[in-house]
């Protein structure tokens, strides 16, 4: 345990905060104490591997025939007589390849998986209509979109001190916020960051 303490009090407060990653970076410094490497490259090693920028991509998506398929499999549920047949408009305007390939990639290819995403997604969308296109909503708290990061993802600040109404009750602004955050995103990027003020 006293090992434990003199890595951890030579890391980022913020690593040793993360719970599981700050036992996994103890791992790997406990099990480089005798190795060659040093233990700073052995910490930079862990920290590519556990990145997002790192994650492999499954081989199923260097295939565009797997991909192709399974965005045709998915839009064919909007066809009349399908599943997604009688959706309005509305909804069927979200239905494209951009988002059934997000759904694939998110679901590691399984078709059925992205397929059933892709449902749930198109009848909410049918569903909450009003509030995607008003964007009308009760303010139930401080939660906003504040500006950008350094890669251009936009940055939602949420204050739990300041918030008036139940979780239930925010779920609007919760979606507001988010389309505010999503219109504000330039080309390619697709991922936003969040702060949380507890």
């Amino acid at each position: 345990m006293a090992l434990l303490s003199k890595i951890f009090r030579g890391l980022p407060k913020k690593v040793v905060a993360s719970g599981s990653s700050a036992l996994k970076v103890a791992r790997v410094f406990l099990s480089t104490r005798h190795s060659k490497q040093s233990s700073a490259a052995k910490l930079d090693e862990h920290r590519k591997e556990t990145s997002c920028a790192s994650i492999r991509v499954p081989r199923k998506w260097i295939d565009p025939e797997i991909v192709s398929a399974g965005i045709r499999q998915m839009m064919s549920l909007l066809e009349p007589g399908q599943p997604l047949g009688d959706l309005n408009d509305f909804a069927k305007a979200y239905a494209t390849e951009i988002f059934c390939k997000r759904l694939l990639r998110k679901n590691d290819g399984n078709v059925k998986r992205a397929s059933e995403k892709f449902k749930q997604a198109l009848v909410w969308r049918q569903t909450h209509q009003d509030i995607l296109i008003s964007r009308n909503f009760a303010l139930g708290g401080d939660e906003r979109v504040i500006g950008s990061d350094l890669q251009r993802r936009p940055v939602i600040y949420f204050c739990m001190k300041n918030q008036m109404l139940s979780g239930a009750q925010c779920l609007d602004q919760k979606v507001v916020t988010m389309l505010q955050a999503i219109d504000s995103m330039p080309a390619g990027v697709e991922k936003t960051v969040h702060i949380w003020d507890l």
